[in-house]
């Protein structure tokens, strides 16, 4: 630890003894006060307001602009609780994270093939909001669990978030980093995989999301390919009156598509789907269409 007692990490500490003092608050009102704060912080973000407009122009653009920037003050709120989420889910103690009530639509579909020695389960999740909270709550319900995740430039929130992640779950890959998520895979351990964010043009291709061509990740099929992995569809919402979480799990897609093409395809429209049924929790706020095809002007 040692090495993380440099000047350069002051700030970063001074946000973890605020995100372990902030999570012994009362759950709801820990949500409420992270939309105030957010509200009071919203002009310096103007930013990620834009691109939350823009992704949301694109997705309903039957939408008029009243309507469209009711939706995006509705993401922002419901962006600023996944903060607070982030911290109840790293620094809650079991006793208090346990009362949070979240309910699994769909759970004999998990049971079954998380419980079958003959099968893989990959979840096909996406970045809605509240999935660092949902995905506490599942590690504590099945194990093994792994999950994929972005390495954090800061190497002392890398460390945090890490470390407290595998506290409920059974290893966090880094997304590059292939060979172990395979190996995990063979052994028959449930991993939950998020395709849906922009990482450039690495293991891509370009296929549409809301009829617009959006670099799209097309690992999922090479994992398919490899392990033989059961797909699920996963995606989970917060309740309108912060009573707590669902996670619903589709049926599971037989004969994924080894095409990467046909996958992200398939995966995208599925995303859409799922976007529907609640757009405002959706991270519209990551620039989804920033790696733009050859010769096509960028859109942020």
């Amino acid at each position: 630890m040692n090495k993380y007692l440099k000047k350069k990490y002051i700030a970063t500490w001074i946000l973890i003894g605020f995100g372990k003092t902030f999570t012994k608050l009362p759950y709801k009102l820990q949500l409420k006060l992270a939309v105030r704060i957010g509200r009071l912080f919203k002009p310096f973000l103007k930013k990620r307001v834009d691109i939350t407009l823009t992704n949301l122009k694109i997705a309903f653009p039957q939408k008029t602009n009243e309507e469209l920037f009711v939706l995006a003050n509705k993401s922002f709120d419901s962006a600023c609780m996944a903060g607070a989420e982030s911290l109840i889910s790293w620094f809650m103690s079991k006793k208090r994270f346990d009362k949070i009530p979240v309910e699994i639509i769909g759970r004999d579909i998990a049971d079954r093939i998380h419980n079958d020695p003959k099968q893989t389960l990959l979840l096909l999740g996406f970045h809605f909001h509240c999935l660092e909270i949902v995905g506490r709550y599942y590690g504590g319900q099945y194990s093994p669990f792994t999950l994929v995740y972005q390495k954090h430039n800061n190497e002392l929130m890398e460390h945090v978030i890490t470390s407290n992640r595998e506290s409920y779950v059974t290893k966090c890959f880094q997304r590059k980093k292939l060979l172990p998520i395979i190996k995990s895979l063979k052994r028959k351990v449930t991993l939950w995989y998020a395709p849906d964010q922009d990482f450039g043009k690495e293991h891509t291709v370009f296929v549409p999301f809301f009829n617009k061509q959006c670099s799209t990740l097309a690992v999922t099929s090479w994992l398919v390919e490899k392990s033989g992995a059961t797909v699920v569809p996963i995606y989970y919402t917060r309740n309108d009156d912060l009573s707590g979480y669902k996670m619903i799990l589709s049926e599971p897609l037989n004969n994924f598509p080894t095409d990467p093409i046909e996958s992200a395809t398939l995966t995208n429209s599925i995303l859409e789907n799922f976007i529907i049924q609640c757009p405002e929790q959706y991270l519209w706020q990551h620039r989804r269409y920033k790696t733009r095809p050859e010769g096509e002007l960028k859109i942020y």
